[in-house]
């Protein structure tokens, strides 16, 4: 029989998190935690994040060791590769990762490092996703002046990478990203387009960086082609969705089959059958 259990702890309190999971065996430990709620704007925004893939990640392999778990996923990033243009050539997983050049971006290359670090000398695997999408929700705002390009995967190839590396060789990393990388502004434009939503607001670089320095270090100083090849190879997956363009029209599509659905007249409520 399946069922499950629902547990509240506090992962960056690891006595109460070890308190919480005490007699309970899991086979595998998934990290996917994050205190991010909406874009981070500024460096301050990424801190309790930053916590949770240092210590957070140290408490859930305390955790997983507590509970027999020999099977541990955690969420990386593909920025800890780097603010800046790599040009054309593809960046994998043995390119350099979490290094600090100096300045307020160190803090979140220390974090991603110190999570991967830990995850791997458990014998556990470590996934550098690409930027999460999905074909509704808010419009974030775009910038008028920037033209480099980022990794985008669709958050259903997300999962389903995820579960994958369960089975993934100890100590391994993957790069989890789809296909066609693109920028920030046609991605959410075209989502825009597509659920007939009002354009996204527009604004110079400029603008960006004085007022959401983090965000303007990714929208503006990056330009990245991220290859997922081993993840391919040795998962066995690739993205259902190759480019936002697929993401978005699955969107669309699986939203007028919903409409649809909730306007059949099979679907009005009490309705009965008479008889003659």
């Amino acid at each position: 029989m399946f069922g499950s259990t629902e547990l509240e702890a506090d992962i960056i309190d690891r006595e109460s998190l070890l308190a919480a999971v005490d007699g309970l065996e899991f086979d595998a430990v998934i990290h996917q935690a994050t205190a991010l709620t909406r874009e981070p704007r500024r460096y301050s925004h990424m801190h309790q994040t930053n916590r949770l893939r240092m210590e957070g990640t140290s408490a859930l392999i305390a955790a997983a060791r507590a509970t027999g778990a020999t099977r541990f996923v955690s969420a990386s990033a593909f920025y800890g590769y780097g603010f800046e243009n790599f040009g054309e050539k593809p960046v994998d997983e043995d390119s350099a990762f979490g290094g600090r050049p100096g300045g307020p971006i160190d803090e979140v290359h220390r974090a991603l490092l110190s999570n991967e670090q830990q995850t791997r000398a458990f014998g556990g695997v470590a996934l550098r996703y690409g930027l999460f999408y999905r074909g509704r929700g808010p419009i974030p705002t775009v910038v008028s002046d920037a033209a480099g390009v980022l990794p985008f995967v669709h958050v259903e190839d997300a999962a389903a990478a995820t579960v994958a590396a369960l089975e993934a060789p100890a100590g391994s990393v993957y790069n989890v990203v789809d296909d066609t990388p693109a920028t920030w502004r046609e991605v959410h434009e075209a989502r825009a387009r597509a659920f007939e939503s009002p354009d996204p607001t527009v604004v110079p670089s400029w603008w960006m960086r004085r007022t959401a320095p983090y965000r303007a270090e990714l929208l503006t100083a990056t330009s990245i082609r991220v290859s997922n090849a081993r993840a391919r190879a040795e998962l066995g997956w690739a993205p259902a969705y190759p480019s936002y363009r697929e993401g978005i029209r699955s969107a669309v599509t699986d939203a007028a089959h919903a409409r649809a659905v909730l306007a059949s007249p099979s679907r009005a409520s009490g309705a009965t059958q008479g008889s003659a």
